[in-house]
C-alpha cells in the first residue's frame, strides 16, 4: 500500500534521513522506535508531504506521492499527527476536529463524524473546552482526533506518548490499539520500543538516519 524507496534527506548540510526503504501493508502497523535526532520525526513528515526529500521516491497505491503538497498528501489519505499537538488554541475541540471533517462531508454529516471520532476517543465530555484548557493527555487525543478527520488510510502518530506519565500514555495507547482494531494503518514513533510491543505488527529502529528492521 505504502512504498518508501531510497528516501534520503539533509538539512543545513546533515543528513537527517539516510537512504531509508520501508513497506506498510494495509491494515498494518508499523512501530518505529530511537532516540531523539535519529531522524524518526523528519521522515515521517516526508511520508507526509510536510518536508520535501533529497531524493527517493514515495508510492502510495498506484501513485507517486514523492512531491505533493500535504494537502494532497492528505487528500489521498496520509495523514501526519504532530509529536507536539497543534491545535487551533482558541478553537472548541469539536470545532477543532470538525475543520477536517468538513473536507470531506456536509455540514450535517460532519458534525456526526465529529461526535463519533470525539466518542471513539474518549474525549466527548470535552466537546464544547477550547483546546487552550486541555491538559497535555488531552491534547495527544486531540490531534489523533485531528487526523482521523481526515479518513486516513494511513495514520502517522509521532510520538504519542511522548512527554506523558504513565496513566495518560497507557490511555493514549488503549486508543491506538482500538483503532489498529478498526483497520487504520499506521507508522507510530516512540523513543523505545516498550511501548510499541502492544501495538506494532513490525519494528525497526532508526539510528543516524538510517532503519533497521528488527525481528
Amino acid at each position: 500500500m505504502l512504498r518508501v524507496k531510497s528516501i534520503s534527506k539533509s538539512i543545513n548540510h546533515r543528513i537527517i534521513v539516510r537512504d531509508v526503504n520501508l513497506e506498510l501493508d494495509e491494515g498494518e502497523v508499523m512501530g518505529i522506535f530511537g532516540p531523539n535526532g535519529s531522524g524518526k520525526s523528519t521522515l515521517l513528515k516526508v511520508i507526509a508531504g510536510i518536508i520535501k526529500p533529497d531524493c527517493g521516491r514515495i508510492v502510495f497505491g498506484d501513485t507517486d506521492i514523492t512531491f505533493l503538497d500535504v494537502e494532497e498528501v492528505v487528500e489521498k489519505g496520509i495523514c501526519y499527527a504532530f509529536q507536539i499537538p497543534r491545535p487551533f488554541r482558541e478553537m472548541s475541540v469539536f470545532e477543532n476536529v470538525m475543520v477536517g471533517c468538513l473536507l470531506r462531508y456536509s455540514k450535517k454529516e460532519a458534525k456526526k463524524r465529529t461526535e463519533d471520532i470525539l466518542r471513539k476517543l474518549g474525549i466527548v465530555h470535552l466537546a464544547e473546552r477550547k483546546a487552550s484548557q486541555l491538559s497535555q493527555g488531552e491534547l495527544k487525543l486531540l490531534e489523533i482526533a485531528k487526523a482521523l478527520s481526515t479518513e486516513p488510510a494511513v495514520l502517522l502518530l509521532d510520538e504519542p506518548f511522548a512527554a506523558l506519565d504513565m496513566k495518560n500514555a497507557l490511555t493514549v495507547r488503549d486508543k491506538v490499539i482500538e483503532l489498529k482494531k478498526d483497520g487504520y494503518a499506521m507508522i507510530i514513533t516512540a523513543h523505545r520500543m516498550r511501548i510499541l510491543r502492544e501495538i506494532a505488527d513490525t519494528f525497526a529502529e532508526m539510528r543516524g538516519g538510517m532503519l533497521h528492521a528488527k525481528s
